[in-house]
């Protein structure tokens, strides 16, 4: 198929598989009885293939980090399936996906190594790689039902959710840094200048915020304490690094805009973060 039509339209073939399946999927739903014992394992099986050719199409087309591509999108697609195939399997395999997809990303430190570096900022594969794992997780714990399920003591779509908010934030890292290396290979760096260790804690603090906005929105707990967190670490950065870096005029002028930050969030935690409930998500 690549040798033939060239990896341009290389989406193509897993496409053509996937018409096969859905057309054994079209023929189980007409012909099999709805009281048959194995009709709801025959659509499960058939339609957890069909989405993983169509899942697959689309990071085919790009030239890295596709199979992590692939197994996102196909876990998101397989908690979508459910709602129409209610198969036990289709939700183990798609935490079997998105956990797999999670740890190639987040867990495995050489996972930057594995490509050059581009020379356009921000477009880039770490911007698809990442932000649309991230999404799968956020879409993925939407759709997932029960919404009470858990996974140990965690409740599934807050883990999901959390799991998609630390791809989030490796991707903001990694950007922030990428725009700051040169040469072939991304190097994190601090104390390297001024200018990337603020870029590092503007962007940090903001992200933080983001996250109490959310956590506030959507009644998490777990959002909430996080950002307050992410916050604390930035205020340490800040103080115990980036300020040393400064003149003595504007080591002031960083700590009254840090205090004022400061105190607009512990308002907003104040104002808008009740004290927790039974009702919260964890």
């Amino acid at each position: 198929m690549a040798s033939g039509l060239g990896t341009a339209y290389i989406g193509l073939l897993p496409v053509l598989f996937a018409v096969v399946y859905l057309t054994a999927l079209a023929w189980i739903v007409r012909r099999v009885p709805g009281e048959s014992q194995i009709r709801s394992t025959q659509l499960a099986c058939f339609g957890g293939v069909a989405l993983f050719f169509i899942s697959l199409a689309f990071p085919l087309q790009f030239e890295k980090e596709w199979i992590t591509l692939g197994w996102a999108l196909e876990g998101m697609a397989l908690v979508w399936l459910f709602q129409r195939v209610p198969h036990p399997g289709l939700k183990i395999w798609a935490l079997v996906l998105l956990a797999l997809a999670f740890v190639r990303l987040a867990l495995n430190p050489t996972v930057i190594d594995y490509h050059p570096r581009t020379a356009i900022p921000i477009l880039n594969w770490y911007l698809y790689a990442y932000g649309v794992t991230a999404l799968s997780f956020g879409l993925a714990a939407q759709l997932w039902r029960p919404r009470e399920e858990r996974l140990f003591q965690w409740r599934i779509p807050s883990l999901m959710l959390g799991m998609g908010t630390v791809l989030a934030f490796l991707l903001l890292n990694i950007e922030i840094a990428d725009s700051f290396s040169s040469g072939s290979t991304l190097t994190f760096q601090f104390s390297r200048n001024f200018a990337q260790d603020m870029t590092y804690s503007l962007a940090w603090a903001l992200f933080a915020f983001l996250l109490l906005l959310a956590g506030v929105k959507w009644g998490s707990r777990g959002a909430r304490f996080a950002s307050l967190g992410l916050l604390l670490a930035t205020a340490v950065k800040v103080f115990l690094h980036d300020l040393w870096q400064l003149g003595q005029l504007y080591r002031v002028v960083s700590l009254v805009g840090l205090a004022i930050f400061l105190i607009v969030v512990s308002f907003l935690y104040q104002r808008f973060v009740s004290p927790s409930t039974s009702s919260e998500e964890p």
